[in-house]
């Protein structure tokens, strides 16, 4: 087990910063080594939830670019349908930095490059007629759900990931609600991936151990 002597601590918390350990005391008793052990746990909880987000967003992204390519009869469907400006312009960055590192722009990595936020927005109202009725329902063959109640869903859970991506405290969220919306919205897609990911976590066992809140 780590030694927290006082020595130990302060320098803990001039590696990490005050400030930062301020937002984990607060959601403690306010104890510099409680503070330290809800950061540890938080870092734990985040680390776990990286395997059903993966999946998760992996999942999305395929299904969605494997209806959108039907549709369109060409992997480049982004090319060929007329997204908004701000769509058009996340595809111009993905091919950008595909570019930078492959020299050429292929499908695949351009659909690996697309951001969560992107595929989400693809369910909004705006492309209800243009893409969610002849072909992204099809992505979610088990969704008895409006593509708006799926994109708040996901932009619910992009949150969370992007709070994840960033190092940033997720405690306060409900994550036990968190990790079952993870597993719904896969369960939209593919039953046995859902499965399979839940196989895999350990999301359950971290949040079993979180410590105590005053």
């Amino acid at each position: 087990m780590f030694e927290y002597s006082p020595e130990i601590i302060e320098k803990l918390i001039k590696s990490l910063s005050l400030d930062r350990l301020s937002t984990y005391g607060a959601g403690s008793t306010g104890c510099s080594r409680e503070a330290l052990e809800l950061y540890i746990w938080n870092t734990q909880a985040s680390a776990a939830f990286y395997v059903p987000l993966q999946g998760l967003e992996v999942t999305l992204r395929n299904a969605l670019h494997r209806e959108l390519a039907k549709k369109f009869g060409t992997a480049n469907w982004y090319d060929t349908f007329g997204l908004e400006r701000q769509g058009r312009e996340k595809v111009q960055k993905a091919k950008e930095s595909v570019y930078a590192v492959h020299r050429k722009v292929a499908a695949p990595h351009v659909v690996a490059e697309l951001s969560f936020g992107f595929w989400q927005s693809l369910l909004s109202k705006r492309y209800y007629q243009s893409l969610w009725v002849p072909a992204l329902h099809k992505a979610f063959p088990n969704a008895k759900r409006k593509p708006t109640d799926i994109q708040t869903t996901l932009n619910h859970l992009r949150i969370l990931r992007n709070r994840i991506a960033h190092h940033e405290p997720i405690f306060m969220r409900h994550l036990s609600n968190d990790y079952q919306s993870i597993l719904q919205a896969l369960t939209w897609i593919c039953p046995e991936t859902a499965k399979w990911v839940e196989h895999q976590s350990k999301v359950d066992e971290i949040l079993m151990n979180k410590p105590h809140s005053p």
